[in-house]
């Protein structure tokens, strides 16, 4: 039971990853309205996060996934 329930976690852990990188490579790519939201050196610097984490949540620190949610955030709401 207890396998279970930490694959589940592990699952909601990866789905909320996957939103935040599809949601920044939207952002980053494509999305100049709310791109324009933010100033140069942060739209730099979600550039420099998506780019170093390839995809995977492993390969930012805490403190870079914080980050990027804190930009993204900004980006999404103005």
């Amino acid at each position: 039971m207890a396998g279970t329930a930490s694959k589940l976690l592990g699952r909601a852990k990866n789905v909320r990853w996957l939103a935040l990188y599809e949601t920044a490579r939207m952002v980053y790519g494509h999305g100049r309205r709310v791109w324009d939201n933010l100033e140069p050196v942060e739209r730099e610097r979600i550039g420099a996060l998506v780019r170093k984490s390839k995809g995977r949540r492993a390969n930012l620190s805490d403190g870079e996934r914080n980050e990027l949610w804190t930009l993204i955030k900004k980006a999404a709401t103005g």
